[in-house]
């Protein structure tokens, strides 16, 4: 169990992840530091960096990111990267199982056209609530997403903490989230992304528990060590990232 002053370090930490949040390259400058004391990996170990919107100003960065990836390691798919946790695929170097999270136009917009300009795979986590509001993206886009070839998961329906919710509402979250993908997409919806995504902070394991139940195959938080062989598809471990961050400050995140 993890201990209450670990667990209020975390708050204090998320606090300051929202200053900061609106201001992504004073983030990567703060974070950068802390970058020093790290190196992208060289190391066999399979990570999952993920992003949310990529505004124009930064689809430079984010190309930055994308091919110093490539470089070092292997891009990989999300049936790929479970490959590797079930010890089907060999893990030889680095990889790298590419995500983005809640469904904003942005995807539409420069994430997809880069993604298919560099032939690099990548899954998107689709928060259900956002769909057709101002900003983010019709059903239509995510069809056109899935015919483009990008398998979509779930991202709750409203991006609510989990942990906070009553047994019904993790239901409604999970499970009606999925159902929606499915009826709209018409695929199987087979993984999952916790918001915010730090366990027993943002959820529990009644929440895997539920995934678990409703037919998911994999669960992801925002823990961020490299994943091996062996290890729990339950318990993803995934990298958050901002392409405007400076490589410095990626290397907080994606490390050995």
């Amino acid at each position: 169990m993890e201990a209450p002053t670990a667990i209020k370090r975390r708050l204090n930490e998320l606090g300051l992840r929202t200053r900061l949040r609106a201001r992504p390259r004073a983030q990567g400058r703060v974070l950068a530091p802390a970058g020093l004391f790290r190196r992208l990996p060289s190391a066999p170990g399979l990570f999952f960096p993920f992003y949310h919107d990529v505004l124009p100003e930064y689809s430079g960065d984010l190309r930055h990111h994308l091919l110093r990836m490539r470089r070092i390691g292997t891009m990989v798919s999300y049936d790929e990267g479970l490959e590797v946790l079930a010890g089907e695929r060999p893990l030889t170097g680095p990889a790298f199982c590419l995500n983005f999270d809640d469904g904003h136009a942005s995807w539409r917009d420069v994430v997809v056209p880069m993604l298919l300009e560099l032939k690099l795979p990548a899954t998107f986590f689709v928060t259900t609530g956002l769909i057709g509001r101002p900003g983010n993206l019709t059903w239509d886009d995510l069809r056109d997403i899935r015919r483009a070839g990008f398998p979509v998961g779930s991202h709750t329906v409203s991006h609510h903490r989990l942990a906070d919710q009553d047994d019904a509402e993790v239901w409604h979250e999970i499970v009606d989230s999925k159902k929606e993908l499915e009826d709209e997409l018409g695929v199987e919806v087979r993984d999952f992304a916790a918001p915010y995504g730090y366990p027993r902070v943002d959820f529990t394991e009644r929440e895997v528990r539920v995934a678990e139940q409703a037919g998911y195959r994999s669960f992801a938080s925002t823990r961020r060590p490299a994943m091996h062989a062996g290890d729990s598809p339950m318990w993803i471990r995934r990298q958050g990232l901002h392409p405007a961050w400076p490589l410095m400050a990626v290397r907080t995140r994606v490390h050995d």
